[in-house]
């Protein structure tokens, strides 16, 4: 394809400009991976030798008991937090389900309520079963999905009296 300024899309991929981003980009890579080479073939110092046996002393049994502190913080951090987010999450999932549901529960039964002239006998006497039998599916889905939200919000507010 030719454009208006005589390049075609693949010259234009193929050629860079000289001030463009990717060859900028380009060039700082190469830059940085030549570094990084030059560094890593340096090498490391050595590491000092570690002793066998390592009596503990009252320093260590101090940051040990920091540590701990530290995690039991993060935990009871971690509970204020994650447990009211896991629960409205969970809530909220329940009750998208249930407007989900809903929506299909009203569609089939709106073609129910079409065909409710073929309930006994007729042409459509089938679809009209079919309709009736996933409307009702689809509603106890419906009702089951808010039911469990609601019995879900009932619980977490006993459980804080």
């Amino acid at each position: 394809m030719r454009r208006a300024t005589g390049i075609t899309s693949a010259d234009k991929l193929f050629h860079m400009e000289p001030n463009s981003l990717g060859r900028k980009l380009g060039v700082g890579v190469r830059v940085a991976s030549r570094m990084l080479l030059e560094r890593a073939s340096q090498g490391s110092p050595p590491t000092p030798p570690v002793p066998d046996v390592v009596a503990p002393t009252r320093q260590s049994q101090v940051y040990a008991g920091r540590g701990k502190g530290v995690a039991r913080g993060t935990r009871k951090f971690g509970e204020a937090m994650w447990k009211p987010f896991a629960h409205a999450s969970g809530v909220l999932w329940l009750e998208v389900t249930g407007l989900f549901f809903g929506v299909f529960t009203f569609f089939f039964g709106m073609n129910t309520y079409k065909l409710r002239y073929e309930w006994a006998i007729g042409p459509d006497h089938q679809r009209f079963l079919v309709y009736g039998i996933v409307t009702l599916i689809f509603g106890y889905f419906t009702f089951s999905s808010f039911y469990r939200a609601r019995k879900k919000e009932k619980l977490r507010k006993l459980a804080k009296e």
